[in-house]
């Protein structure tokens, strides 16, 4: 009899929300249960992206500090896992390549990421775009409607 698969490095996507705790939750679960390294990432949109026509501003400044804003959402996000955290990630760009190139760049094995279960989510799913992508296992959560 072969033995289970032990997962190495696990990545748990999150955008912060109340409902993204279950993702989290999962992650500290599969990451304990397989003696596993957990990661967490958190992908913000690119100002640049938004900005195009808008040279006047100072996109880069200000796009240092949505980062380090968001990383310290990030910190008081994670200030209560019970679980030791590899790395914790903030990026900025589209979130199916900034999450693939993460699990590229660490090793990961598992990535786990929430999806919401609506009609919306149907036509513009991350879920489903990562899922078409990812080189890796995949644990996608069904989390609450909004």
């Amino acid at each position: 009899m072969t033995e289970p698969y032990q997962y190495k490095h696990i990545l748990a996507a999150v955008d912060m929300t109340e409902s993204n705790r279950k993702v989290i939750s999962k992650a500290v679960d599969r990451a304990r249960a397989n003696n596993a390294k957990l990661s967490v990432i958190h992908v913000d949109v690119d100002l640049k992206d938004l900005y195009t026509e808008m040279i006047d501003i100072d996109i880069d400044n200000i796009q240092d500090q949505v980062v380090a804003d968001a990383k310290q959402r990030l910190e008081e996000y994670l200030g209560a896992i019970d679980y030791p955290i590899e790395k914790k990630l903030v990026i900025c760009g589209d979130l199916t390549l900034k999450v693939n190139e993460a699990v590229e760049q660490h090793g990961v094995d598992l990535l786990i990421c929430g999806h919401e279960q609506s009609f919306w989510s149907l036509l513009t799913s991350s879920a489903r775009q990562l899922m078409n992508t990812v080189p890796c296992d995949l644990l996608v959560v069904p989390l609450p409607k909004n």
